[in-house]
């Protein structure tokens, strides 16, 4: 595997660019790799063999972008309290398809959903979906921009004020503008190699000197090869 970017990283925090296709955490497989597998390798030469990372959020499996890991004891409190009270920016990018009767995003550029999620298993008892529901469940809110328009999909800029599992891929499917390659919500395509949804930003105080953080991840090749194909 190829070394994973490290787009940040000081005594207390790292920043990386997850690849899509790259779990976020381990499994009870202890020989699947992921992010922080993965990156305690690259490292270990570094930080030598006793060190550790904490995992304070996640991204889908097949979503790319910027993954925010503690490197310190001392971070990791106010890390927690930094994403449990949302004092952090998170924005995404998407290509959505344009389905019949979606939304109109065009004459309505900026919109946003709100709902409440909640998580069902299919037939097979593994697959989990989150679905609408009208009662219980968690409160969901994202802030949705179009950003560009081509035949027959839509780039989409995405900001989750909340942090629910598989929010936005939830959200966009639900205004029949599901993202593409996600199969899971309705957006399959022939024409994308994957569900095209990328962290592109995290923004936030330090957890320890407070300071304003503005963390970018530049877009993976596969997602501009499909950008590119789609303007010409």
């Amino acid at each position: 595997m190829n070394p994973i970017e490290i787009l940040y990283e000081d005594e207390d925090i790292i920043a990386i660019n997850k690849p899509a296709g790259l779990l976020s955490q381990g499994t009870p497989d202890p020989k699947r790799p992921h992010a922080i597998s993965v990156l305690k390798e690259q490292l270990r030469p570094q930080e030598g063999k006793d060190f550790n990372l904490f995992l304070h959020h996640r991204l889908d499996k097949d979503t790319s972008g910027v993954l925010l890991l503690g490197k310190s004891s001392r971070a990791n409190s106010p890390l927690t309290e930094i994403f449990r009270e949302h004092q952090i920016q998170k924005t995404y990018l998407a290509l959505s398809l344009r389905k019949e009767n979606s939304f109109d995003v065009i004459s309505h550029p900026t919109f946003i959903v709100e709902n409440h999620l909640a998580p069902v298993r299919g037939n097979n008892k593994q697959l989990m979906r989150m679905v609408k529901v009208n009662k219980g469940g968690w409160k969901a809110e994202t802030h949705f921009l179009l950003l560009d328009t081509f035949p027959g999909f839509f780039l989409i800029e995405a900001k989750p004020i909340t942090g629910r599992t598989h929010q936005i891929r939830v959200h966009l499917a639900g205004e029949k503008l599901p993202i593409a390659g996600d199969n899971l919500y309705g957006g399959k395509s022939t024409l994308v190699p994957r569900l095209l949804l990328h962290a592109q930003k995290l923004k936030l105080n330090h957890p320890i000197t407070k300071k304003e953080l503005l963390i970018e991840a530049p877009l993976p090749k596969d997602f501009n090869s499909v950008l590119a194909k789609l303007k010409k």
